[in-house]
Formats: C-alpha cells, sequence, structure tokens
C-alpha cells in the first residue's frame, strides 16, 4: 500500500462476544520494588538545559513537557518554553533547537561556538515528541493561514509532526498526506514502531483517528474509530476512551476504555485489539483496579496504560500514593507477569509523566516547584526485550 493512502471506517465494525480475562485471579499481593536510575536534573528557566515552566506568556502557570528515549539518549519538548532538547543519559546538552522569541540565545564558548548541536525554530507550542532513527518527530501548530476547518465532523486541524535529524536539522513536516502534507486535528500521540513506521494518533469531535505511515512517510491507513461504534455499548452502558495506541509490531491498535454498565456509575476497565487489516475488536482483556493505600486515602484507580511492548506485553500504572506507583505488565491474554513500585518524589508534584519504549525501558519527568528531574526503570531487563 505504499505510497497510497488506505481509508478505513470503523463503522460496522464486528465485535465478536465478549470473553473477559480477569486478571485479579493471579495479581500478586505484593510486589517488589522496582530499581530507579536516576538520570540527571533540568532546572527551571529559559536557558538550554533548563525548562521555563512558570511565568510564561503572563501567566503563573504550569505548561506540559513530553519525554522519550532512543539509543541510550533522552528527547524533551518544552511545550510552552518553545524548545526540544536531546541530553545523553549523564545529563549532558547534545542538540538544543529553540524558539529566539521566547528563549535567549545560547551563550558562546572561548572558541565562539557552543557546546552543542544548536538550531533556531520559530515553534508554537511543541507538544508530542518521539525518537526515531537518526532523529526525532514533534507535534507543533500551524500558522492560522494554514489551518483547515472540517465539516465533516466540525474539527479545527491546525498540527503538524516536524521532522529533526538527532543534531537538530529541519527536514520538514509530516501532514495527513505524508511528508509535506496537510495538518492533523489535535494529536494525541505520535509512536515509532519497530520497523520505524510512524503512528499518528487523534481527537476530532465522535471519533478518534489513527493516521498510519512508512518510515519514508508513505500513507498505508487511516482509521476513524467511531464513538457509536465503541464496543461495550452493546448493552446500553456508557464507555469512556483514555487511549488509542498501536503496537509495535502487529498492524493492531489497542484501545483502553472504561465500560459503564447501564445504571452504574462504577467503570470496567478493558484493553481491546481492532485488526488493521479485517477491522475486528479482539475480546477484551478485562483489567483490575490498581494501586490505592488506605492509610493515605488514595482509592484503588483504573490502570493507565503505557504502551505495549515489542513482545506483546501491555505496560499498565497507577498511583499508590504520593510517591508511589504500581506497575504492572501483563500478557496477551491478561495474565501479570510482573507487578512492581516505583518510588518518585513526593515533592515532585507540579507535573508528572512517564513514557515507555517499544522494548519496555520506562522514562519519567517529574517537576517540582524548583526543578525537573529525570529517571529511568529497566523495565526491559523484566520483559525479556532487551537488546
Amino acid at each position: 500500500m505504499t505510497g497510497r493512502q488506505r481509508f478505513i471506517t470503523a463503522a460496522g465494525l464486528l465485535i465478536s462476544m465478549a470473553v473477559f480475562f480477569n486478571i485479579s485471579s493471579c495479581t500478586p499481593s505484593g510486589g517488589s520494588g522496582l530499581k530507579r536510575h536516576d538520570l540527571f536534573t533540568l532546572p527551571l528557566g529559559t536557558l538550554p538545559g533548563e525548562l521555563d515552566w512558570f511565568y510564561r506568556d503572563g501567566y503563573r502557570m504550569a505548561g506540559t513537557a513530553d519525554i522519550q528515549t532512543r539509543d541510550g539518549l533522552v528527547f524533551i519538548s518544552g511545550g510552552g518554553a518553545g524548545k526540544v532538547m536531546v541530553f545523553n543519559s549523564y545529563g549532558d546538552l547534545l542538540t538544543y533547537v529553540y524558539d529566539p522569541v521566547k528563549n535567549p540565545a545560547p551563550a558562546l564558548n572561548e572558541n565562539g561556538d557552543t557546546n552543542s548541536n544548536v538550531a533556531s525554530w520559530p515553534f508554537r507550542k511543541p507538544n508530542a515528541i518521539a525518537a526515531c532513527e537518526g532523529g526525532f518527530l514533534v507535534d507543533d501548530g500551524v500558522e492560522q493561514e494554514r489551518q483547515v476547518m472540517d465539516s465533516d465532523s466540525g474539527a479545527i486541524f491546525d498540527r503538524v509532526v516536524l521532522r529533526f535529524s538527532r543534531e537538530g536539522e529541519y527536514l520538514g513536516h509530516l501532514g495527513r498526506e505524508g511528508f509535506g502534507g496537510s495538518p492533523f486535528p489535535y494529536i494525541t500521540s505520535i509512536d515509532v514502531r519497530d520497523k520505524g513506521d510512524i503512528v499518528i494518533s487523534s481527537r476530532v469531535p465522535g471519533a478518534w483517528m489513527s493516521y498510519w505511515y512508512s518510515r519514508e512517510g508513505h500513507p498505508l491507513a487511516t482509521v476513524r474509530i467511531l464513538e457509536s461504534q465503541l464496543p461495550g455499548l452493546e448493552d446500553g452502558g456508557n464507555v469512556a476512551v483514555y487511549a488509542v495506541r498501536p503496537d509495535p509490531v502487529e498492524m493492531v491498535l489497542h484501545i483502553r476504555l472504561d465500560v459503564y454498565p447501564a445504571g452504574s456509575n462504577i467503570p470496567q476497565p478493558r484493553l481491546y485489539d481492532l485488526s488493521i487489516s479485517s477491522l475486528e475488536y479482539s475480546d477484551p482483556i478485562l483489567l483490575n483496579f490498581n494501586g490505592g493505600n488506605s492509610s493515605t486515602g488514595i482509592l484503588p484507580v483504573p490502570p493507565v496504560y503505557l504502551g505495549t511492548t515489542i513482545n506483546g506485553n501491555h505496560m499498565m500504572i497507577s498511583p499508590e500514593g504520593p510517591d508511589l506507583y504500581r506497575l504492572t505488565l501483563i500478557d496477551p491474554q491478561g495474565r501479570i507477569v510482573q507487578n512492581r513500585r516505583l518510588k518518585v518524589d513526593g515533592s515532585a508534584t507540579v507535573y508528572r509523566h512517564f513514557r515507555m519504549q517499544n522494548d519496555g525501558l520506562l522514562t519519567g519527568i517529574f517537576f517540582g516547584p524548583e526543578e525537573a528531574s529525570v529517571a529511568w526503570w529497566r523495565m526491559d531487563k523484566l520483559a525479556g526485550n532487551e537488546r
């Protein structure tokens, strides 16, 4: 299908009878801790290697940040700070791409240059970031004259995915028709699959969109998942979707949703697979309420889906307190294969964000009132995906 866009709509999907895999019966009661590897900290500010977290554009409010790792490097987008940075695992700034309107020019060393690869780019508000072979992809907005109003959904298509080399050189943008294409609707995630294929997940009123491309940027498929066609609605209840993400190997979308049966306000968390070729949903995995701590008053919550590893295991995370999380790894049949606790800095309460590599390496960025810290957990070793 290279070079042609295959448009697929999920209307009329064949939904098989649900066979629930209740994982509670095989959930270990405790779960040992997983060692945290603290990598580096980021001061709060506008200089290279810093993130301007507060007092942006006249407002005292927190911004956003995304993080991704690949080949031992850490990629961070600065959201409202208008910058993207690439570090090694020791915290050395290797590449710095910044908006000169929002950030001062980097200082020069005694040789008249900088210690990093530096490039400027007029970012509007970079958000999601994904590392790819030889570089990285960043979700950003477009100027008003390039925005498109979709008459069918009423959505504004105003986001593109910028492509940069690892040294910060701009290599063009990815749009709906491929590289150089028109804008996407609101982007929820960018995923680079194991062989380099790119999947852009977007949200429009009444539907979720999934755009699939080859590593060269040729359109492969477009999937529309309609709210009215979601599994779990058969009995007249409601459904809330929290994640639509591609599998790193198979041509499958993983959909994490909660089903609220008719007359009930207690959700049933589930994970479905949607085949891109047949447009059929799998039988769901019925997930457990994880986390919670009666001593701290933290109630059990449905798990957050972080992604699926290259061997098909699904990673879930739930808070257990101000400085503890429960991390579970579930196989394709719904059985828990790993159950661990993660410790984070309890003072880092402004913003927390986790991101998983395709092999299971888990990275987190944590913002407190004075600095941000970056850490990772070698879940890839436990998942059997270490390379």
